[in-house]
């Protein structure tokens, strides 16, 4: 996978590392490109900012985890030509080393009440929730409390609309100055390897609320009233 240009909503995720936030929210359509490109620049900020740190990788499952963020980050090509990437499976971490330096990645999955015991004790410089939106509060409040003790320490969030009382929704995107985050709405047109052909057969294939929802990037309920 290569990158030949990015669009500007996109670049906005790798100046975030730059400017005086805590935390990042990228929301919207389906097919935006935010989980790709919010990966890639995670990766970037962490191996220019720590060495010898953990990061969590969070996603509804291990598993999803992998298929979604781990393997189209290692088949990405810019990635690999500057750093040296290796995933081990049966700890579910990425190590990544670059001029010296080396961190790592573990990956966690949020699919229910009990995973945050998964995520307790271990210290994180930083946590990246993809799909926050289908985990309980409880797993991504024990993730933000991981990263407490780090100073440079900051969170990334990615997700497709749910319903507007969806308590990430009231407490974080309604609210991103109380948390110190830069909110980032993405539409498929954001992602410049699409083709209108491919935005077109994408907002075909759903209709009603879930159209509303990841083709339109509103958070709506199930009777679609916003």
């Amino acid at each position: 996978m290569t990158y030949r240009s990015i669009s500007p909503k996109q670049a906005e995720i790798f100046r975030f590392p730059h400017e005086d936030y805590d935390a990042l929210i990228c929301d919207g359509a389906v097919r935006s490109g935010k989980t790709s490109m919010m990966m890639i620049a995670f990766v970037e900020w962490a191996m220019h900012t720590f060495n010898g740190h953990s990061l969590g990788v969070c996603g509804k499952t291990v598993q999803s985890a992998e298929r979604n963020i781990m393997m189209p980050l290692l088949s990405t090509v810019s990635m690999n030509r500057k750093y040296l990437m290796k995933y081990t499976r049966s700890t579910s971490t990425l190590t990544v080393e670059y001029r010296g330096r080396v961190n790592y990645f573990i990956v966690f999955g949020g699919k229910d009440e009990r995973s945050y015991q998964l995520i307790q004790g271990i210290t994180l410089a930083g946590v990246l929730f993809d799909e926050v939106a289908l985990m309980p509060r409880s797993f991504v409040e024990q993730g933000i409390t991981r990263t407490l003790s780090i100073d440079d320490a900051k969170l990334w969030f990615s997700c497709n609309p749910e319903s507007p009382d969806h308590w990430f929704y009231l407490e974080w995107i309604q609210q991103p100055e109380k948390h110190r985050a830069k909110h980032l709405h993405f539409l498929m047109t954001d992602n410049p390897s699409l083709t209108d052909k491919a935005i077109a057969r994408s907002s075909s294939s759903f209709s009603g609320v879930f159209y509303d929802r990841y083709i339109l990037g509103v958070w709506v309920k199930a009777e679609g009233l916003i």
